[in-house]
């Protein structure tokens, strides 16, 4: 990596009047800056999965008889014909992460049979498997979800995974040229002698002390595993006391989600449903909160009380209304200055499908738009994002450069009925708190059973590129060939006081021409995918554009101006200017 030290401190969206539904909420009012007329781009992509060198199976599909979890409720071969193992059908993740340092993102992902695969990015675009050099080809693992995250605040990135049928979670810290299995003695296991059946996992600093904290999911039917037992936790960081090793603090925080009653299902087997999960701040005091995405109507979002503890505000706050919800991601989509909750689920009119309610029906995703003050509006309808089919993994994105967030989704479940191959979803934002359906027209077509998805600019060249994972299958990898886009800047961010990566970061964007744009730095784990945690923004035809950062350990906030377009830059906490990265 070259880096060159400058001491210099250095339309958008189109109205649309096309609606998808009536809301019962007053459609809000947008910036001028918001309703001006989009630059015209035309928003491609190009599967490029087998020239990159990401080519493998997931795992060979199983079938009842031969399943990590037998259902015992389907007790006979009868009742079993037809089904599907349960855990397995949901599996498949991959996370993107720089784990080398080199300035390329490189790829982990996850597998059913055989160990997980490590991809280096060669820095255009192409991946080597490295697994066997970096230490994990040796660990065959039944792993599910992959997060990376500094956890001792030395540099380099460390990896979590979750497992599926394994009796605990692994934790690979990185040493510089290889991985050291720790999960055991640093007190990340989740290790209480029954299996696991661990989905998607995130960091974040909750407490604010500098280091990185990890939540861990769980969807752990009784009907798979008999007697409930805790899988979903919280593992605080204990810090600058031992960094990088953990204490389990879920019950005295209050995030627990055993028992937690169901919004949208009347009856409901006992267990834990949580799918996904992110450290967020929602209400912009500084202190991220927790929100979990959970099956069955159970979704949880805690207010963070800023002294160690959560306090529960689902029902306040108008959220968690998604009857299965799965997929989870944040992005301020209407340009109003705060974060958004997209939520994938699972739709369908069929009469008699599984786990809809009395009629069958299943209403599928949420887009819930925050209003302020705690509370939320679901804006679904109003936004056109409700039909995903059985939805999965997504990430909301600037696939064009634009100023504005896109989004994505994928789909899919095998031999369930009314559900037939159906193509991911790709929205593009349109102005107006509206987005346009275009998915195969700009070639995202993945009709497979898509579980992660993750985005990241795999290339380096200043665009975002899609990657999915599908169940039991090959994988995806979409390059964005989009012509006529605008240009972009691309932020990395290096904590003293805060933690390592900067997660946590609040990031303001001005542009000439454009509405103010937001992000916050690690707000990218979504279902099984973790997008890379350099931030990405559209610039359309502005070439330069100034910068707040608030960091969130210190509160320091750094003020950068007119830095140019086309410039991929690192900010050091306390430190004046910023440095431009290049490969």
């Amino acid at each position: 990596m070259n880096v060159l030290r400058l001491t210099t401190l250095l339309l958008v969206s189109a109205v649309a009047a096309l609606i998808a539904a009536a809301c019962s909420d007053p459609i809000p009012e947008y910036s001028d800056a918001a309703m001006q007329v989009a630059m015209p781009t035309e928003t491609s992509f190009a599967d490029a999965t087998e020239s990159a060198g990401l080519m493998y199976v997931q795992h060979e599909a199983r079938r009842p008889g031969d399943c990590l979890f037998d259902n015992i409720m389907r007790a006979t071969e009868e009742e079993r014909s037809g089904t599907l193992c349960d855990a397995e059908r949901m599996t498949g993740g991959a996370a993107a992460g720089d784990f080398d340092g080199d300035g390329a993102t490189d790829l982990i992902v996850t597998r059913l049979d055989g160990h997980d695969l490590l991809f280096r990015n060669l820095g255009d675009g192409t991946f080597v498997d490295v697994s066997g050099e970096m230490g994990l080809q040796d660990w065959n693992l039944q792993s599910n979800g992959a997060v990376w995250g500094d956890v001792d605040n030395d540099g380099d990135l460390d990896l979590f995974i979750t497992t599926i049928g394994d009796t605990r979670h692994y934790l690979f810290i990185n040493d510089g040229g290889t991985f050291n299995e720790e999960a055991m003695e640093r007190g990340v296991a989740v290790a209480t002698g029954d299996r696991r059946i661990g989905f998607s996992a995130a960091f974040g600093d909750y407490d604010l002390d500098g280091f990185l904290d990890l939540h861990v999911t769980e969807w752990r039917p009784a009907q798979l595993v008999g007697e409930a037992v805790a899988g979903v936790r919280l593992l605080r960081n204990r810090g600058a006391e031992a960094p990088g090793h953990f204490e389990d603090v879920t019950d005295a925080a209050g995030v627990q989600m055993e028992g937690v009653i169901s919004q949208t299902q009347a009856q409901l087997t006992e267990g834990t449903f949580a799918f996904g999960s992110t450290f967020v701040d929602l209400d912009g005091d500084g202190w991220p909160e927790l929100a979990v995405a959970s099956d069955f109507g159970t979704s949880r979002l805690f207010w963070n009380n800023g002294d160690g503890t959560f306090s529960d505000g689902t029902l306040d706050a108008r959220v968690g209304t998604a009857q299965n919800a799965m997929g989870t991601t944040f992005g301020d989509y209407d340009a109003d200055g705060d974060l958004d909750w997209f939520v994938t689920s699972v739709f369908s009119f069929q009469r008699g499908s599984p786990g809809g309610d009395e009629e069958g029906t299943k209403d599928g995703n949420r887009l819930f738009r925050n209003d302020g003050d705690r509370r939320f509006t679901d804006a679904t309808d109003e936004a056109g994002v409700r039909n995903g089919s059985w939805g999965w993994g997504a990430a909301f994105f600037d696939a064009d450069n634009d100023g504005d967030l896109d989004l994505t989704m994928t789909n899919g479940m095998e031999m369930m009925p009314g559900f037939d191959a159906d193509a991911m979803r790709y929205w593009e934002n349109i102005g107006g708190g509206q987005f346009d359906v275009r998915s195969t027209e700009v070639g995202l077509d993945d009709i497979e059973d898509g579980k992660g998805l993750l985005v990241f600019d795999a290339d380096g060249d200043g665009d975002l590129d899609v990657f999915v994972v599908n169940n039991a299958s090959e994988p995806r990898l979409y390059l964005n060939k989009s012509s006529g886009t605008g240009g972009w800047l691309r932020v990395s961010l290096e904590g003293t006081t805060s933690n390592r990566q900067g997660l946590g970061a609040r990031v303001t964007l001005n542009a000439t021409g454009l509405p103010e744009q937001i992000r916050e730095m690690g707000v990218s784990s979504h279902f099984l995918g973790q997008s890379e945690d350099a931030l990405h923004f559209g610039l359309a035809d502005a070439t330069s554009a100034d910068l707040i950062i608030r960091w969130p350990a210190s509160g320091l906030v750094t003020t950068l101006t007119e830095i140019p377009a086309n410039s991929w830059i690192q900010v050091t906490e306390g430190e004046p200017g910023y440095d431009v990265l290049s490969r």
